[in-house]
């Protein structure tokens, strides 16, 4: 598997603090960082002003609208990324996102482990062996 050519795929594509988790086995474990341009702060909060009664701001506001409407957005746009280096490397990857931070809801992280087409891979174990 070409590690460094897709951990620098994945940087070149806007991706941030990209970096390979050292992992056991075979696969490549990547952890990484969607940051979220200011467009996409101000839609989640137009969406969270249209759809909400909450107050703006509010623990709930953000809770409850802009959060999930960035999450779906962050897993929309890394799920294309990881497809398009499956193709590109023609390797086998799952990904998951971890929680948004109430108070900083800037960034989303992520973590993607690759394995050859024919390399089965469980992500529960792999997150289970790297205590996360």
């Amino acid at each position: 598997m070409k590690s460094a050519e897709i951990i620098k795929f994945l940087t070149e594509n806007e991706l941030s603090e990209v970096e390979e988790v050292k992992y056991k086995s075979k696969l490549l474990v990547v952890k990484f960082y969607y940051d979220f341009d200011q467009a996409e702060i101000e839609a989640a909060k137009a969406y969270a002003n249209e759809e909400s009664d909450y107050d703006v701001d509010s623990k709930e506001w953000i809770a409850e609208y802009v959060i999930p409407y960035l999450n779906d957005l962050a897993i929309d746009n890394v799920g294309e990324i990881v497809e398009e280096a499956m193709e590109n490397f023609e390797v086998e990857g799952q990904f998951v996102a971890f929680d948004i931070d109430l108070n900083n809801y800037t960034y989303n992280e992520f973590l993607v482990v690759f394995g050859s087409e024919d390399q089965a891979i469980d992500l529960d174990e792999v997150m289970d062996d790297l205590n996360l």
